[in-house]
């Protein structure tokens, strides 16, 4: 090596070196502004004081080694300042995840006691100016108790209302009441947040300038979790995991959340709504898992998501359009299991709903043949999905406007509820139904079985396989069978008959008269003769007292409204004659 190159390499390590120690220089240590990591000492003046030597140094990073640090006041991180602890992952307290391992938390700790009894006050970390930030640090509370029913409000445990490019990047903010409330600001960065937030996990409101929140997961950490424990079943019922006000061009990616009111909520708090791409999203135990009040025009894209309803109910609907919303929702490529009464439903005139290459598993939780999508108003395309077999796929309300439904697959045929004519266009569904003639109705057999029945019953319970294949009667249960005009057939009903729908005048109806009445409780065979109207379609109607498993007992937790169980029912015309059977669509 020549002596010029020596002179350039030597110039050159040396440059290296100040350039390091520049950088190393950026870093303010709060320990040594007289913070204590000792879960005793009120550390909040001493990392302001780093905070704000580090903004008057052009911004930098204000470090927290290991240590539980107290900070009973607020603090405000100022024009590219990023408060940064030790982890470069998503942190969580302990792998219990219990409330008592709180103490046992590793790395950089804060301990928040501010903003209690004040949710609208001064949030415990307010991020101002631009390119602030929070990294890699456990926040928790510790005057937070699980016991506390309805929770203590407290302040946003992190804020924005100005500037831009702000950021909270793997962080667990274990139990704030609001976690991150971002209401102003524009191109935020919210990426590895985990925790459980009691009230709201994120809040994005006035970002008119593309907010990406991604790999996000709010569980219950901290928590000793069961659907029904108090505190759990407030979050359950009130709480919501992200809530999106005005947000332009929004993304949100790869995040999760469990037991909450609502997952992922679209609202308008003053001043407009949200439009944005979601992809990846989860909802677990959650009442609604979408939620939406309010959209802009451009809408909604859901791509890749997954819904579960919430554990112990009957009434969850993870895809709630409510009244008031204009503009289009996109669901793609999702999937709906869990306890559900309705998968998607629309209740607004100005919606624009598509539903491409979704899976349903379960709904109707209610047992009340309950639609996996329900369009009571709006506009619906309905395409390329894949359904459980059930009694009722989809239901078009007669306020809805328009839709169309094709290419969509169960294993019994697809069931549409049409209740706007000809403004449904229904085709190329799989299986197709096979067209019954008018001889497999001279004799034949209906076991409600939950295959091919449902478009004979009205009024009964999901079927279960109890006795080969069962369903419960309910309020205002019915059948109405077909056959030949003027026909005189033997009807008979094989029936299992609860002591507790036992009436006076409890049987099976046509026209009012009780046909076959049900005088005891047991399995039963009830039979008489009719005449086939000449309409070639008559109705029996079941007219028992209705009873609830949960009504009779508190502690069961089935509140089905339910009568008497139908396994089969036989309509003969001609007892020489071949029986067609309805559910096998072949003679026996």
């Amino acid at each position: 090596m020549n002596n010029t190159i020596l002179t350039l390499f030597i110039l050159a390590c040396a440059a290296l070196a100040v350039f390091a120690g520049e950088a190393s220089a950026k870093d303010y240590n709060v320990l040594d502004y007289g913070a204590k990591g000792d879960n005793l000492t009120d550390c909040t003046a001493a990392i302001q004081k780093a905070i704000d030597e580090c903004y008057d140094n052009r911004g930098g990073n204000v470090v927290f080694p290991t240590g539980e640090y107290v900070c009973r006041g607020s603090l405000e991180v100022k024009d590219g300042v990023m408060l940064k602890g030790t982890y470069v992952a998503p942190p969580t307290n302990d792998l219990s995840n219990k409330p008592d391992a709180a103490g046992n938390m590793k790395g950089s700790v804060i301990a928040a006691y501010a903003g209690k009894n004040d949710p609208d006050g001064t949030a415990f970390i307010t991020l101002t100016g631009n390119n602030s930030g929070v990294q890699g640090l456990i926040i928790h509370y510790p005057e937070w108790s699980q016991k506390t029913v309805p929770p203590i409000p407290y302040s946003p445990c992190i804020a924005g209302y100005e500037g831009s490019n702000h950021s909270v990047i793997n962080c667990n903010l274990l139990n704030p009441y609001v976690g991150i409330l971002f209401r102003g600001p524009d191109r935020m960065t919210i990426s590895g947040v985990y925790g459980y937030p009691i009230k709201t996990g994120i809040v994005i409101d006035q970002c008119y300038d593309i907010c990406r929140i991604e790999n996000c997961h709010f569980w219950p950490f901290n928590v000793t979790y069961t659907a029904d424990d108090p505190y759990c079943k407030w979050i359950n019922l009130n709480g919501t995991a992200f809530e999106f006000a005005r947000t332009d061009w929004q993304y949100c990616s790869n995040c999760f959340c469990f037991g909450y009111g609502a997952g992922y909520r679209f609202t308008n708090r003053g001043s407009g709504a949200c439009n944005g791409n979601f992809s990846g999203i989860g909802a677990d135990s959650c009442t609604n898992s979408v939620l939406i009040e309010q959209i802009q025009p451009m809408g909604l894209a859901i791509t890749n998501g997954e819904f579960v309803g919430r554990w112990n109910s009957a009434d969850a609907c993870p895809v709630d359009i409510r009244g008031g919303v204009t503009g289009k929702v996109s669901l793609m490529n999702c999937a709906f299991w869990g306890p559900i009464n309705t998968c998607v439903r629309s209740d607004s005139d100005g919606a624009r709903l598509s539903v491409i290459g979704c899976t349903f598993e379960s709904w109707d939780a209610l047992g009340t043949s309950a639609a996996a999508i329900t369009l009571n108003k709006g506009i619906g395309i309905i395409n390329g999905n894949t359904f459980a077999e059930k009694p009722t796929h989809i239901e078009i309300g007669a306020g809805a406007g328009a839709a169309v439904i094709t290419a969509n697959w169960s294993p019994n045929p697809l069931t549409v509820k049409n209740g706007i004519g000809d403004s449904c266009e229904i085709s190329a569904n799989i299986p197709k139904p096979r067209k019954l003639k008018d001889e497999d109705f001279k004799n034949y057999s209906l076991k409600l079985n939950g295959v091919n029945d449902e478009s004979f019953v009205d009024g009964f319970i999901y079927s279960e396989p109890t006795n080969g294949g069962m369903r419960w009667s309910s309020s205002g249960a019915n059948l109405e069978l077909r056959g030949t005009p003027g026909a005189d057939y033997t009807v008979t009903f094989n029936i299992m008959s609860d002591s507790n729908a036992l009436m006076e005048g409890a049987g099976i109806y046509v026209d009012g008269k009780n046909l076959m009445p049900i005088t005891q409780a047991g399995m039963l065979t009830l039979s008489n003769k009719v005449t086939m109207p000449s309409s070639g379609r008559i109705k029996f109607d079941v007219k028992v007292k209705n009873w609830s498993p949960n009504a009779l007992n508190p502690a069961e937790p089935d509140k089905r409204i339910l009568g008497v169980g139908i396994m089969e029912v036989r309509m003969i015309s001609d007892p020489g004659a071949p029986v067609f059977n309805l559910n096998s669509m072949k003679n026996e």
